[in-house]
């Protein structure tokens, strides 16, 4: 009679440990609800929600060509996934001012350079189309799921700067990122 008593006393406890699980309550975020309530599409969920300049950003020396500026630029969703989506992306790159409340100093350099489009004054040709496939593609890698671009820029030998992308999605979202450079 003690046996049976300890065994339902053990599965009591068992049972209890496996329903309560591991997970603090409240940690997962509740999916989107679908109905009538709202007008916004269930794919808007998957756009990108934050851009993160990755650490594997840096000044380099192309083989054949000039001193440039590796950025890797990663997307990601509201639930931190990272993503490939179509978006436009600008860079643009400061002087770092020490001790300063406001650490960006003059603006030394922006991507794409008003050189390379088309019409100087036309604002919208100052970013990097990504919703054209091929665009899109180019510049996506894979291995680390981010965006790489090759900017051209000759660093000042000991400079520190930042580096600030703005990223403009189809819901007409602005979000930026800065990282600081040397």
């Amino acid at each position: 009679m003690r046996i049976i008593a300890s065994l339902l006393h053990a599965s009591f406890i068992l049972l209890v440990l496996i329903e309560s699980g591991c997970e603090p309550s409240g940690s997962r975020q509740p999916l989107p609800k679908q109905g009538n309530d709202s007008n916004t599409p269930f794919c808007v969920y998957y756009a990108p929600a934050k851009i993160d300049i990755m650490p594997l950003t840096e000044f380099k020396v192309s083989n054949g060509g000039g001193p440039q500026l590796d950025v890797y630029i990663s997307l990601l969703d509201s639930a931190g996934s990272q993503i490939k989506f179509p978006v436009k992306l600008r860079f643009e790159l400061y002087d770092q001012v020490r001790r300063s409340p406001e650490p960006k100093g003059r603006r030394v350099g922006i991507w794409p350079q008003e050189e390379q489009t088309a019409e100087p004054n036309n604002l919208e040709t100052h970013w990097f189309d990504l919703a054209n496939p091929a665009a899109n593609n180019r510049h996506w890698r894979d291995f680390v799921r981010a965006y790489q671009f090759s900017l051209p820029f000759r660093p000042e030998p000991g400079g520190s700067y930042i580096l600030e992308a703005t990223c403009l999605t189809a819901q007409n979202r602005r979000l930026t990122a800065q990282l600081s450079l040397k």
